[in-house]
């Protein structure tokens, strides 16, 4: 009897495993990967004009002790907000932004070799000189310069270089709104992609079945919050000159298609 019940139920797990089997099978063959397909990639481009400049000021200060190079930077940096701030640039955009981490911290000690004392007389060692390393602290910061009137770009970099600075990064334009540009780029992309597939059907004496697959993909790098360094400057002076004039360029917003389609007979 128990040897029965044994026997029927390995007969049950047989069944249920071959029933599951044929399911997945089914499954298998009903997608048919024989089939002639056509893949194709197509990039539009739209360009839109940068309403924001970023320029990033970076300034030193030395002194004999940490306290002093300290305080010397602080009042550089307040000077410089202050100039920035009377030619138009708002002081909520004008934002710290030191980065410490690569070379040891917001203050420096430096230390150089060298100097020579002379002696009134010869030392307990018989010696009219010698090597005294000296000691300074150099202090470090940076200011980023958000600049939203692009035509105040020039009269940024002359304040700073009139304020002693000339570690000036380029000037990063940047468009904060390209939606309408980005689906332009797409609606030319995704008709260029199928324009492709129709004229490869066409060539191969077949036409275009279902669509299989479409994605796409954005090059963020070259739009948006990224932003691209372009500039032409035209001319370089004081504040009591000419002074620097900056032409910002348009950037490229860049949309990219891929598609892929059943190659099918004409009927």
């Amino acid at each position: 009897m128990k040897l029965r019940r044994l026997f029927d139920l390995a007969v049950t797990l047989t069944t249920a495993i071959f029933g599951v089997s044929k399911s997945v099978s089914a499954q298998v063959a009903g997608v048919d990967s024989s089939r002639a397909q056509v893949r194709t990639v197509a990039t539009a481009v739209r360009h839109v004009p940068p309403n924001l400049a970023i320029v990033r000021l970076t300034f030193v200060a030395e002194g004999r002790t940490s306290k002093i190079a300290g305080r010397r930077l602080a009042a550089r940096a307040d000077s410089l907000r202050r100039a920035l701030v009377s030619i138009g640039i708002p002081r909520d955009s004008l934002i710290t932004a030191s980065e410490w981490y690569w070379w040891g911290g917001r203050i420096e000690v430096v230390v150089s070799n060298g100097r020579f004392v002379q002696l009134p007389k010869p030392d307990s060692l018989n010696r009219l000189s010698y090597n005294l390393q000296d000691t300074t602290f150099r202090a470090r910061d940076a200011i980023e310069v958000r600049i939203s009137n692009l035509g105040k770009i020039g009269a940024t970099i002359d304040t700073a270089l009139a304020h002693g600075i000339s570690e000036i990064s380029g000037v990063q334009f940047q468009a904060t709104d390209v939606s309408l540009a980005r689906n332009q780029a797409l609606q030319e992309a995704t008709e260029d992609a199928r324009h492709q597939a129709e004229s490869i059907a066409a060539s191969s004496g077949m036409q275009l079945g279902r669509i299989l697959s479409f994605s796409t993909y954005a090059e963020a790098n070259r739009y948006s919050d990224y932003g691209l360094g372009g500039l032409v400057v035209t001319g370089m002076g004081t504040s009591g000159g000419g002074g620097t004039e900056v032409i910002p360029r348009s950037l490229p917003v860049s949309m990219t298609v891929y598609g892929r389609w059943e190659l099918i007979p004409h009927p």
